[in-house]
């Protein structure tokens, strides 16, 4: 967690009719059924940019209107949409709003056998309890209260061969105390990723990695000669001369 903030996270394989191993791929939601707060960049104490469980914001359609609008206070009084709107217009849309349809979205081109689901807190409603520990500065000025990890590890079947693929979901709230109303702000900072092996990815992409990642020179040589260190330093400690 950033800014030094420690955790401790429990939790279990979640099962599906007493069944770990669950067939096929794992469901996510899709148009008005997808404005679910808990899995949203835009928490409720952040105004939900006037859009409720009741009446959602369908991520599946552009953007409404009023995200590329200049708000004031007659079209948004109480500052309410103004608050969420650069989140709703970014260009990453809808997936700034929502990570996880990313994850949704790459299942939708896969042939997935099979996949375990883990599900860990660092406050469960019941049993045992995880926990944050927090640095001084954090505490004061923006603690982490809550972490939330979910992972899928899949199967995925290509060209006749099954591959390994792990997705996951990392939803961390921290609370700043600013607001019209002078109250505090749950804001999901959330993180998303498909994980595979370097194998196992597909070339066109594997191409663009290798490109970004390890299009560079292999220095065959000890480590500490690639570090610049000497190779046969002196004997005897440099601060002691022992």
């Amino acid at each position: 967690i950033p800014h030094g903030s420690t955790i401790t996270l429990l939790g279990d394989i979640a099962p599906s009719n007493n069944n770990y191993l669950i067939n096929g791929a794992p469901q996510f939601p899709q148009g008005d059924a997808a404005w679910q707060p808990e899995h949203l960049a835009i928490s409720p104490t952040m105004g939900g940019a006037g859009a409720s469980v009741t009446h959602p914001i369908n991520l599946d359609r552009p953007a409404p209107a009023w995200v590329h609008e200049t708000l004031n206070d007659e079209n948004d009084p109480g500052s309410n949409k103004i608050y969420t709107q650069r989140i709703l217009a970014d260009d990453l849309y809808p997936y700034s709003v929502r990570p996880d349809l990313r994850l949704r979205d790459t299942l939708s081109g896969q042939q997935v056998k099979n996949y375990v689901q883990l599900q860990l807190s660092s406050k469960n409603k019941t049993g045992a309890q995880g926990g944050i520990l927090n640095v001084p500065f954090v505490t004061r000025y923006v603690p982490t209260v809550e972490v939330s990890f979910t992972m899928w590890i899949e199967t995925v079947m290509e060209e006749g061969k099954e591959i390994l693929q792990l997705q996951y979901e990392q939803i961390i709230l921290f609370e700043f105390d600013f607001g019209n109303d002078g109250g505090t702000t749950s804001w999901p900072h959330i993180q998303t990723n498909t994980l595979r092996k370097l194998e196992d990815i597909p070339e066109d992409q594997r191409k663009i990695i290798e490109e970004q990642f390890y299009d560079r020179p292999v220095i065959n040589t000890p480590l500490s000669e690639a570090a610049g260190l000497a190779v046969n330093p002196p004997s005897g400690c440099p601060i002691h001369k022992g």
